[in-house]
């Protein structure tokens, strides 16, 4: 079984690991805040587990005192 930081995730299921919608994982991945693997062509993208990982790390702030 492949380890998770090498999967490779659609954008649905790129949402829903990160809880938003498919609409703004395409946004992120147009602005180039997420990076994308092209499959075959430019519409056929994957995200990989080790991408949304730092995404989560890079907007994750302290909680206020």
């Amino acid at each position: 079984m492949p380890d998770l930081i090498d999967q490779l995730l659609t954008a649905e299921e790129a949402a829903r690991v990160l809880g938003l919608k498919t609409s703004t994982i395409r946004r992120l991945t147009y602005t180039h805040e997420l990076p994308c693997v092209k499959v075959t062509n430019r519409r056929c993208v994957r995200y990989r587990w080790s991408d949304l990982e730092q995404l989560i790390k890079l907007r994750t702030r302290p909680a206020r005192a």
